[in-house]
């Protein structure tokens, strides 16, 4: 294995990876693609390089996310960064969202890119019932699925909606595994 020889980008690669940083012009959609909310800010991507442009809600989950990163970017701009990171109703984080609701009828299952929680009905019949609520655990949609199309259902809310995370039983009941 070769220790000293790292590839080389080329200056077109280098410039699209250097990030630009401030408040997006009108008409740029949020980075999420799941989300359909204008963008507001653009930060630095946060693994690779590069930048993203963000809607409020998204601009405060990398907050929660990337504090210290978030931190840099707010020293390296004139504005307040904070006024445009709105969480509004919604969740930041898969552990903000109470495992089970509706006295314990429903288990958490996944964070939407929405930033509902959705929760699956604990005990299920030859319908599963299916709910969406907002962090004042206000129900945003119900769903009812014929149970063996339940896998069928979670793929398309994943693939239609997006899914910033899920529980390790989904996970598992979808795709054989734990999260890594």
């Amino acid at each position: 294995m070769s220790r000293g020889r790292f590839p080389q980008f080329n200056a077109a690669a280098q410039s699209f990876l250097e990030a630009e940083i401030g408040p997006v012009g009108p008409s740029v959609s949020c980075g999420v693609g799941a989300c359909n909310a204008d963008a507001v800010f653009r930060v630095p991507w946060h693994s690779v390089g590069g930048d993203i442009a963000y809607c409020g809600y998204h601009l405060a989950r990398y907050r929660a996310h990337h504090p210290e990163l978030f931190e840099r970017v707010q020293a390296a701009v004139e504005e307040d960064v904070t006024a445009h990171a709105t969480r509004g109703a919604r969740f930041l984080t898969f552990e903000e969202v109470p495992e089970q609701l509706f006295e314990e009828q429903f288990v958490a299952i996944a964070l939407l890119a929405s930033g509902h929680a959705l929760y699956e009905e604990a005990d299920p019949g030859e319908l599963v019932a299916y709910r969406t609520v907002d962090r004042g655990l206000e129900t945003q949609s119900s769903t009812e699925v014929a149970r063996q199309h339940a896998g069928e259902f979670l793929q398309d809310v994943e693939h239609r909606l997006g899914v910033h995370a899920w529980s390790d039983d989904a996970l598992a009941a979808l795709y054989g595994g734990e999260s890594a």
